[in-house]
């Protein structure tokens, strides 16, 4: 049986920082339009960004004891992690599960308040945006080193799944953030289940001989504000 403690990975802005182009498609900006002011203030904001080195996360590999898709329910070392039945049936076959916690870092919070709290309001949707596309490229990487793991023991791995995501509700992650226990990620929960620093990101991985990884379920799910969403759009 593999039980893996928390991996953890930390990254530089460099490393895991988004394109212009990727910037532009996500922000429906036309890198041509010098002059628009969201493309002066992308222009202006990307060298600060290079001064964030707390990008990081991580995951905990344990074992799935059980998958109950009817009751959309998955068993992790004896604590019930309650899961949506889309969610629960793409995991199906899964022998081991990956929880997993990653981080933009606290600067995105930061500048994102300054700018709200100035009503700098295109700013601080900006940064929000680009503080996204940074924890979800951070976590590509971590996601990558998870395959590679998989890889060496014969197995493969799902999508990742988040709770607020794919109708999973957000309130699973007082069970999930249970789960992975004590890690040095820097992510906590608030009362109302929001993780801070907000560009933060967590879920669930499924590992398995069997496991193949597929379509999000975006026709099904009533996130229309969801990143994946976005992305898939633009593709």
């Amino acid at each position: 049986m593999v039980e893996v403690a928390f991996q953890t990975y930390n990254y530089t802005f460099e490393e895991v920082a988004p394109t212009l182009a990727e910037i532009c498609d996500f922000l429906r900006l036309d890198p041509a339009e010098k002059e628009h002011p969201g493309m002066v203030f992308v222009e202006e904001i990307l060298p600060e960004l290079h001064a964030n080195n707390d990008i990081g996360g991580g995951y905990k590999i344990l074992p799935v004891g059980e998958l109950n898709v009817k009751e959309g329910r998955v068993v992790v070392s004896d604590t019930a992690l309650q899961l949506e039945q889309q969610v629960a049936g793409y995991l199906k076959g899964s022998e081991y599960a990956a929880l997993f916690v990653c981080t933009a870092g606290a600067l995105f919070t930061d500048l994102t308040h300054h700018f709200n709290s100035r009503v700098d309001l295109l700013e601080a949707y900006i940064v929000d945006a680009i503080g996204s596309l940074t924890v979800e490229k951070a976590m590509d990487k971590i996601q990558h080193n998870l395959a590679q793991w998989a890889i060496g023991k014969q197995m493969s791995i799902s999508n990742r799944y988040s709770p607020g995501y794919c109708n999973w509700h957000l309130s699973s992650q007082q069970d999930l953030f249970g789960l992975i226990g004590e890690n040095p990620s820097g992510v906590s929960l608030t009362d109302s289940c929001l993780m801070q620093p907000i560009k933060s990101v967590s879920g669930i991985i499924g590992i398995g001989k069997t496991v193949t990884r597929k379509e999000y379920g975006c026709v099904i799910c009533r996130n229309e504000n969801c990143i994946y969403r976005k992305i898939k759009q633009q593709i």
